[in-house]
């Protein structure tokens, strides 16, 4: 297995939320031809990230990149989310800096946040409902929500329900880890062609 690159060695930087984003977004450049070149800088979660982006982008790692992209959740607002990274990476960069697009300044500053940059939820929410609609995973998908479904009637409710349905999926197709980041290794669940991923191919392919 080859050797995550470094930080030093690569022109762009990506930056995410966590580790299983770390593999997710691996696999999706990959599956752009955009991979090479690129460090993937995990954070532990979104406020850490918001926290710790100033002490990362440091003006040398300014200086010395060509592209920086942070990739964030919505979760519960994002409006919310957008503007504040938006204002601190303009803040860092003295770029404008629009979400869900890239800058034309050196280096080039882009913002995504996902799942489409207005909607809340997250990586998964997006992840399952480009799934979810792939008519070739109708009966998958009939059996994963009434799992779901027989669950909350139960009494046990995900804190997150399409996290909850993601790894409900993956606990069959990707039994080894079923997180959304080494789901996706697999390269046999999802397909990152399908029309629901538009906006997200186009922010990475503009990386």
């Amino acid at each position: 297995m080859a050797s995550p690159p470094k930080l030093e060695d690569c022109r762009r930087v990506l930056a995410v939320e966590g580790y299983s984003d770390l593999h997710f977004y691996a696999e999706f450049l990959e599956a752009l031809g955009q991979l090479e070149g690129v460090f993937i800088k995990q954070f532990n979660g979104r406020q850490d990230l918001a926290t710790k982006l100033e002490d990362f982008l440091t003006p040398h790692l300014l200086a010395v990149k060509d592209a920086i992209g942070v990739v964030v959740d919505a979760d519960s607002n994002a409006a919310k989310i957008a503007l504040e990274l938006s204002q601190l990476l303009t803040s860092l960069s003295g770029q404008p800096v629009t979400a869900g697009d890239w800058t034309t300044g050196e280096p080039r500053i882009g913002l995504f946040v996902t799942p489409d940059g207005h909607s809340s939820g997250e990586i998964e929410s997006l992840v399952w409902s480009a799934w979810a609609l792939d008519p070739a995973n109708a009966k998958s998908r009939q059996c994963v929500e009434s799992y779901i479904a027989c669950m909350k009637a139960a009494g046990f409710e995900p804190r997150s329900q399409d996290k909850g349905l993601v790894s409900a999926l993956l606990a069959v197709r990707n039994d080894e880890d079923p997180r959304l980041g080494p789901g996706a290794r697999t390269k046999k669940v999802f397909d990152f062609s399908r029309p629901e991923y538009e906006l997200l191919r186009q922010f990475l392919t503009g990386f």
